[in-house]
């Protein structure tokens, strides 16, 4: 079993994007799958989850030193064979205020996920966009962690923000943790400076860029609405096929 965080403290970047589609890759290949929301955006939860306020139990419930529920009674079925969910939603907005103090707290997550980890091949981490204690808690959960990104300046500044918010944590809290690699979303290839800054990226981070990178593509959005990977949704399409590719190389970085 593997742990697998998405990480960037950029909104809009792809974390979520990352652990949905993913998720529908391993499924197809018959990988028992568990998505872990820790974002109090809960997009990712509310692809698969109707009524994501009204649930008697969420992650929120699991991050604290007494657990009001165990995990498996948070996890959540969705309608894709081989995948599970922990949701979230906005009760997670003042996690950092509740457990202000406690240092202990960013160990929570891998506590609650050891509980049913021998369920699952895979357990893929959204996170919310910041380097907040519940970014810390998924980096210390994890086994490893990728970073998408975007081609625009910002990008430069921002991996190296959150490479070095990793090397902290596996210094610190997680010495297994590993940088799986950097993942270019939302590629328009014909502009000119997206183009450059891939080739910046490429120079920059030459051993940790995944080949694979992702267009910015109508079709994701409507998998999305449709509340289904791409893989379910589309599956002979060029972005099934494109996710099928960053799963495999995926698998090889670990």
């Amino acid at each position: 079993m593997k742990i697998i965080t998405s990480a960037s403290q950029k909104g809009g970047s792809g974390k979520s994007f990352l652990c949905l589609h993913s998720a529908g890759v391993l499924a197809e290949m018959g990988k028992r799958v568990l998505l872990c929301d820790v974002d109090q955006q809960g997009n990712l939860s509310g692809v698969f989850i109707e009524n994501l306020y009204q649930l008697k139990y969420t992650i929120d419930d699991l991050l604290i030193d007494e657990p009001r529920a165990k995990t498996i009674e948070v996890i959540q079925p969705t309608e894709i064979e081989n995948i599970h969910i922990l949701p979230a939603n906005i009760k997670l907005s003042n996690l950092d205020v509740r457990l202000a103090g406690d240092y202990d707290a960013q160990t929570c997550l891998a506590e609650a996920l050891r509980q049913v980890q021998q369920q699952y091949d895979y357990i893929l981490i959204d996170c919310p966009p910041s380097l907040s204690l519940a970014t810390r808690m998924a980096l210390v959960a994890a086994d490893g962690v990728i970073v998408p990104l975007e081609c625009h300046e910002w990008a430069f500044i921002g991996a190296e923000q959150i490479l070095s918010i990793i090397k902290q944590v596996k210094k610190r809290a997680n010495p297994k943790l590993k940088v799986l690699g950097l993942v270019i979303n939302k590629y328009k290839t014909n502009r000119i400076v997206e183009r450059e800054y891939e080739r910046g990226l490429r120079q920059k981070f030459p051993k940790l860029l995944f080949t694979t990178m992702f267009r910015d593509h109508v079709q994701f959005v409507e998998a999305v609405t449709a509340k289904k990977p791409i893989t379910h949704f589309l599956p002979k399409s060029e972005q099934a096929t494109a996710f099928r590719s960053f799963v495999k190389e995926l698998l090889g970085h670990g």
